[in-house]
């Protein structure tokens, strides 16, 4: 019994030192403009400004970040031991419209890639690779067909035989047919394929993103001060925003 008592007085008293001792942990500290959408590990962490620095255990950690009319932001860190500190300020590069309607005309649905849409852009991929394979099948198709109609042609031209004439010309009719068959399926390829480059480019202009910014709460740079300023003074700080629309 008093063995027993003894054992759970070393467990209790070990555990409360283990309490006392203070957590460890790196710190990542992450800034950005604010409104913008941030992640850790694809976990989100709310949006810009965040409450404070992170502490976190050492390890690879992956930063991704979003805000309209921006394009999207990644970037991976390594927090190397306990005593690491680390800043990444996070900086968001607006979307260029010329971009992101010229980028079409190299392949439709590339601009909605760029806009981070990429169901549209898929679909407009979609859309002119088919044209472009239903054109070059057709066009193969005519190729050929074009052949054995000058062949016929030919034949017809070098016979004397009456009923090889009526034969000749009646196939050379249906290849002659189905010649201008392919050269329509062609065409109508073409037209497909254009079409999703017209169509692509009008979506990229029409649902360009709005940049976005607004007031609110902006964290300072204080990364080149001798003494950082205290929480009150940051608080304190004033943020003029700017909404633009096109």
């Amino acid at each position: 019994m008093i063995t027993q008592r003894l054992s759970l007085g070393l467990l209790a008293g070990a555990l409360t030192i283990l309490l006392a001792i203070p957590a460890v942990a790196a710190t990542l500290e992450l800034t950005g403009p604010a409104g913008a959408t941030v992640s850790l590990n694809d976990r989100p962490l709310g949006q810009f400004p965040l409450a404070g620095p992170l502490d976190l255990p050492p390890g690879n950690y992956k930063i991704q970040s979003r805000l309209q009319g921006y394009s999207a932001y990644t970037q991976s860190v390594r927090l190397t031991s306990i005593t690491d500190w680390q800043r990444v300020s996070v900086r968001l590069i607006p979307f260029s419209r010329q971009t992101a309607w010229s980028s079409n005309l190299l392949f439709a649905g590339l601009g909605q890639h760029y806009l981070d849409t990429s169901f549209r852009g898929y679909v407009y991929n979609l859309t002119e690779a088919t044209g472009l394979l239903t054109a070059l099948a057709g066009e193969l198709q005519r190729s050929n067909l074009n052949s054995d109609y000058l062949k016929l042609v030919n034949l017809y031209n070098n016979s004397i035989d009456a009923e090889e004439l009526i034969r000749l010309r009646e196939e050379a009719d249906i290849v002659y047919n189905d010649m201008n068959d392919m050269e329509k399926m062609r065409d109508t390829g073409l037209m497909i394929a254009a079409g999703a480059i017209v169509v692509s480019i009008i979506d990229a202009l029409l649902t360009f993103p709005n940049i976005e910014a607004g007031s609110g709460h902006v964290p300072l740079d204080t990364s080149n001060l001798e003494t950082p300023w205290s929480h009150n003074e940051t608080d304190n700080a004033l943020h003029a925003g700017l909404h633009l629309k096109f």
